[in-house]
């Protein structure tokens, strides 16, 4: 039981390419992180219906939401 308490999931495999993607700055690849859609569709803001556009504004919301916790997991990993 505690072998298995080290071992990550699927789900957390998962998550990892998930936030990956979100922060990859990797030009090389064809894929593009979410901050590039953004830029694409602001560049471009015919690509996206108001529907659209508010359904990312509110993502962008949850995500502002959780950035002084991000500062701070930032500033504690920086002390050590």
């Amino acid at each position: 039981m505690s072998e298995d308490k080290n071992l990550i999931s699927q789900d957390e495999v998962d998550e990892l390419f998930k936030i990956h993607d979100l922060i990859s700055d990797k030009k090389e690849e064809k894929q593009t992180s979410l901050i590039e859609e953004i830029k694409g569709a602001i560049l471009d803001s015919g690509k996206l219906t108001i529907t659209e556009w508010k359904s990312l504004r509110e993502r962008i919301r949850e995500i502002e939401v959780l950035i002084p916790h991000i500062d701070m997991i930032i500033q504690l990993k920086d002390k050590d």
